[in-house]
């Protein structure tokens, strides 16, 4: 059994990536890492600074696991184009696929992730999250957004687990995921009806992910909210997350705390 870490980061702190990696340790075999901003991201770039990816790179040596980044050679268009992008990446010979992004951290017994996913029947597996508050600063100056500071302290049933099946990818929103089975498409999360759904499986303690949103930078909080309070107007107008032809410049609001 190959378990795939499929890591989304761009310009993160060198220290949160060497956690998130090492945290892959739990349960993966080897990490797939996309780097580049998404276009109508403030200040984005296609690649980030040398040092991050020696963070990844040292810290999956540390721990055992095989390596690879890619860097691409323009924007994404969005979160969908972009998970899409790693997910494909990740799934070549892998049997799981585990996403992560740079704040979450994995914990957990390795032997006994392993066996769990090994006997799965199910095609995705949901683990707890857990979102600490951040002990040195207000959570009006941690959160990105809303549902941030609803999850303080609550813990939360998110999957993170993906059997690598045939077209897995995203479709409009950064949380619809979908693939191909028994010869259709299937709706392994979110979704609008217009395929099946599946049925998922919780992971049993003691794996957990630490959620440390709260503990970004003031900069990458603030850069967050001007993306996301973008996101929520293109949303309006497309119906979906991604950059298009056609749609107005960003319009940046870094203040506001989204919402949705």
């Amino acid at each position: 059994m190959i378990v795939t870490g499929a890591l989304c980061f761009w310009n993160e702190r060198p220290e949160d990536l060497d956690l998130c990696v090492r945290g892959l340790g739990v349960a993966c075999d080897r990490v797939v890492a996309l780097d580049g901003a998404y276009a109508r991201y403030p200040k984005a770039t296609a690649h980030s600074p040398k040092d991050q990816l020696a963070a990844i790179r040292d810290a999956a040596r540390d721990v055992g696991l095989g390596c690879l980044i890619i860097q691409p050679d323009r924007l994404w268009a969005g979160q969908v184009e972009k998970r899409s992008h790693l997910l494909a990446a990740a799934s070549v010979g892998s049997d799981w696929i585990c996403t992560v992004d740079a704040d979450h951290v994995s914990k957990g017994n390795r032997d006994a992730a392993r066996r769990f996913l090994m006997d799965m029947p199910m095609d995705v597996v949901n683990c707890v999250y857990h979102t600490p508050a951040n002990p040195d600063r207000p959570m009006d100056e941690s959160a990105v957004g809303a549902w941030h500071q609803e999850q303080i302290g609550v813990p939360q049933l998110i999957p993170q687990f993906w059997r690598a099946l045939p077209g897995l990818r995203v479709e409009r929103f950064h949380w619809w995921y979908s693939a191909q089975k028994n010869g259709g498409r299937v709706w392994l999360w979110g979704g609008d009806g217009r395929y099946p759904g599946v049925s998922a499986e919780n992971m049993p303690w003691p794996y957990q992910v630490e959620h440390r949103t709260m503990m970004r930078t003031p900069e990458q909080i603030r850069l967050s909210r001007a993306f996301l309070n973008d996101r929520d107007k293109i949303v309006a107008l497309t119906e979906q997350e991604d950059d298009v032809p056609g749609l107005p410049p960003p319009d940046y609001d870094y203040k506001w705390v989204p919402t949705l």
